[in-house]
């Protein structure tokens, strides 16, 4: 573990005296959620950050504590990571990366969390991603089950005011399950100068093998969904904003209802302290049926000096 964190560390030291910055800290990030499963996750992570140019573009180091817990049951683990940002502030592309090591019932699993965008061209910008991380289910965690998930999207803006988003993508599950995704989404800026967009959303995937209850693991499931959005700038401060309503089929099943609504408020990129904060509510597919609901809140809070 000694060498490990002196490996994520190396780069704050390679690259310290080519980029001017200040330093910051997290203090701290965290996130909470709940499920009508029952199952409950609570994160909390602390950063120190010696390359810091705003929030945007900085390098550093985070440990995080994570808490699981579904009624009698409870399990924690801790995280350490390397993280680099970059990230483009007139067309936020760039890259991002997150590389550290999982503590979890004495095991170390390495994780990933790396997302590198490009341009294309005037109006088609292109990313690819990769993740890797413990499946966070009760059986998934007493199991030490894992998944690598990596892909790619492309958007293209067309007519003035269209958006057209296509991502594909493969989840690698360490039970032997193989998970194909496609998702696609149509926006419409219908009132542009008040930030407001409509969105037809598609998504589907297929599993491979049957996970025995590790995770929700149907052969097929898709959802289409028509939402709302919001996205406008206000003295610096971004608010942003998501509603939207669709239908669901799992297998052969008839359809049945679904709805997500998320709400984010950032703070101006170069300020002492900088906030970025979400919370969620989303109502799709899970073990017990159709009818699961998901909520969560995070926020994350820089402090620069």
């Amino acid at each position: 573990m000694r060498l490990f964190l002196l490996l994520l560390c190396l780069p704050l030291y390679l690259f310290a005296d080519e980029t001017k910055s200040y330093k910051a800290i997290e203090i701290p990030s965290f996130l909470i959620s709940h499920d009508s499963e029952n199952f409950n996750v609570k994160k909390i992570t602390l950063g120190a950050l010696p390359l810091y140019n705003d929030a945007l573009h900085y390098q550093g180091v985070q440990v995080s504590d994570f808490s699981y817990s579904s009624n009698d049951w409870s399990k924690s683990s801790t995280q350490v990571n390397y993280i680099n940002k970059s990230i483009n502030k007139k067309d936020y592309i760039g890259y991002s990366v997150n590389l550290g090591v999982k503590n979890l019932d004495h095991h170390n699993l390495a994780t990933a969390d790396i997302n590198y965008g490009i341009k294309l061209g005037e109006t088609t910008a292109s990313e690819v991603f990769f993740n890797r991380d413990y499946v966070e289910t009760v059986n998934s965690l007493n199991g030490g089950i894992y998944y690598n998930y990596y892909g790619a999207s492309i958007q293209q803006e067309f007519l003035n005011r269209f958006t057209l988003i296509g991502l594909i993508a493969q989840h690698q599950f360490s039970d032997d399950n193989t998970r194909n995704h496609v998702r696609a989404r149509l926006i419409y800026d219908i009132l542009p100068e008040y930030g407001i967009n409509l969105q037809l959303r598609h998504r589907r995937f297929t599993n491979s093998d049957d996970p025995k209850g590790n995770y929700f693991n149907p052969d097929q499931y898709f959802e289409d969904m028509l939402a709302v959005g919001y996205r406008k700038r206000i003295e610096g401060w971004m608010f942003s904003s998501l509603v939207g309503m669709g239908k669901q089929k799992i297998n052969g099943d008839k359809m049945t209802d679904t709805m997500l609504i998320e709400a984010e408020v950032t703070s101006p990129l170069v300020n002492r302290f900088y906030l970025n904060s979400k919370a969620g509510y989303n109502e799709s597919a899970g073990f017990n049926g159709p009818d699961y609901r998901y909520q969560y809140i995070q926020a994350n809070l820089i402090f620069n000096f």
